[in-house]
């Protein structure tokens, strides 16, 4: 039998109005890049997506989903494993989601919807109405969520690609401005100012940014406070914590309680 591809079954949907995908994607998986023509719904129930789309990297630990309009080219890498779910929705039945790719917060019943309408919507299955009101509960809780903060955005000048590259691979890495900045052949100015052009901020709040998302990574992993904070290159717990809270509204502490009720 010929396994047809995402949008080949899509095409053949007829009726149907949302279609669902489930897989246990192992660690180091690496997907090609590839759109959909539909909207998609990226979750995972456990594990961490890391999805490349736009110039970003948007990080999906199980409290979050990323949404994505038809036609966004992206690709998945899993860095611990992840069970991931797959949502597709045709473009008429959800414009209330909007047009645009954004992460959402995935609250309790936004979870048990998904898994609930993924086991009732495979690819083969045909809803009945008590899965069609189920959907439509769905579609209206997502429209409700906020838009996450998981996301880092990569600057394009290819004269930063072997410092981005590098800080990416190694959020850790202890490199100074004035480090890259001779290591580059570029004055410390133009490298602050391409950031600040092409991502909004500057370098030191970037590579911040590059290390809490890959925080989120260890605590997902179940590694400590404290062996986080010195994975991530933070020369403490509380420094770590301090910079934690900044940009996402809590602790790691907390973030970690929000892991284990899940």
């Amino acid at each position: 039998m010929v396994k047809l591809t995402s949008n080949e079954k899509i095409e053949n949907a007829g009726d149907k109005f949302v279609l669902t995908h489930q897989i246990d994607m192992p660690a180091g998986y690496q997907g090609q890049l590839h759109h959909h023509i539909w909207y998609q719904l990226m979750y995972a129930s456990s594990g961490v997506l890391n999805v490349e789309y736009q110039n970003q990297i948007m990080l999906v630990p199980p409290q979050k989903a990323i949404w994505l309009p038809p036609n966004c080219h992206h690709r998945v890498r899993v860095p611990v494993g992840a069970h991931f779910h797959s949502v597709y929705f045709r473009p008429d039945r959800v414009a209330e989601l909007g047009n645009t790719s954004k992460g959402l917060n995935v609250t309790p019943l936004v979870r048990e919807l998904i898994l609930t309408v993924g086991e009732l919507t495979q690819f083969d299955k045909v809803l009945d109405e008590k899965g069609l009101r189920l959907t439509q509960v769905l579609i209206d809780q997502l429209s409700l969520q906020a838009d996450s903060t998981l996301s880092l955005l990569i600057p394009s000048d290819k004269r930063l690609s072997r410092l981005v590259s590098q800080i990416i691979q190694n959020p850790s890495h202890a490199a100074s401005l004035e480090d890259w900045a001779q290591m580059l052949g570029m004055s410390s100015r133009t490298i602050s100012r391409l950031f600040v052009k092409e991502v909004g901020m500057g370098f030191k709040e970037w590579r911040q940014k590059v290390r809490l998302l890959e925080a989120i990574n260890l605590l997902e992993q179940g590694l400590s406070v404290t062996q986080v904070a010195l994975e991530v290159g933070y020369q403490s717990p509380s420094a770590f914590t301090y910079a934690f809270k900044q940009v996402f509204d809590t602790t790691p502490a907390s973030y970690l309680s929000g892991i284990n009720t899940l």
